[in-house]
């Protein structure tokens, strides 16, 4: 319900890819159309659901809930399109909960969101509820690894075994101190970083980077270039293939 475009970080089918794997823009096309027509159908039914339980004075549950959230993260919470929605699946529920609200408040813009955000019924017991089954869903395998780096970034660092050098040593300094030395995440601080798209992670640290998104440990993040950004990314896609 997350985390890449426009902060558009969140799948129902996969998108063409371009030569390097990420997503290939598919703005006012016919998919794009179709797509976005699924995806407001899908949100669609979800509220209908939601409303007929509440008339039938059923229980709400986070399951029921999370119906809102298929259509970009998918039935398993795995993502998809290439990294444009997050895997959320397994996530903190604390970080899960914090994020919600923030899209909620528009703290954290994120386009797809708004329209979920403007149902009466998306208060603080149902965003406890979606969160807490976000994070019981079992994390799933995205067979991320390895990561083929541009050829602008092997460019940058004149070997493969120099981008991977230049990633640990700038991960050790931006980013352990709160996610952790294996990128599992520490809980009170930060979310894992291991288990999700290069293409998500990238756009999320140049947005960082850039202020569009707010950061409570922004100053130890640093603001990397294209090459050492990818670099970063690389570590981190190496810190979770086992």
């Amino acid at each position: 319900m997350t985390n890449a475009n426009e902060d558009n970080s969140q799948p129902v089918a996969e998108s063409p890819t371009t030569g390097n794997g990420e997503p290939r823009s598919t703005t006012g096309s016919p998919h794009a159309e179709a797509s976005a027509s699924g995806q407001a159908k899908a949100t669609q039914k979800a509220a209908q659901t939601d409303s007929a339980q509440q008339d039938a004075g059923a229980e709400i549950t986070g399951e029921a809930i999370y119906r809102y959230c298929q259509s970009c993260h998918g039935k398993a919470g795995a993502g998809g399109t290439g990294g444009k929605y997050p895997r959320i699946a397994g996530l903190p529920v604390d970080y899960i909960d914090k994020q919600l609200h923030d899209f909620k408040s528009q703290r954290r813009v994120n386009k797809p969101m708004i329209p979920i955000f403007k149902h009466h019924r998306f208060d603080e017991t149902v965003i406890d509820l979606v969160s807490e089954h976000i994070a019981a869903m079992p994390q799933p395998s995205l067979a991320l690894w390895p990561y083929q780096p541009s050829q602008a970034a092997l460019t940058a660092y004149a070997s493969k075994q120099a981008l991977a050098e230049a990633g640990a040593e700038s991960y050790q300094a931006n980013c352990a101190r709160c996610h952790g030395e294996d990128g599992h995440g520490l809980t009170e601080v930060g979310p894992p970083l291991i288990a999700q798209y290069p293409t998500y992670l990238k756009k999320q640290i140049s947005d960082f980077a850039a202020g569009r998104r707010e950061h409570t440990a922004a100053e130890h993040c640093g603001a990397p270039d294209a090459a050492e950004t990818e670099a970063l990314i690389h570590h981190i896609v190496e810190l979770g293939k086992d």
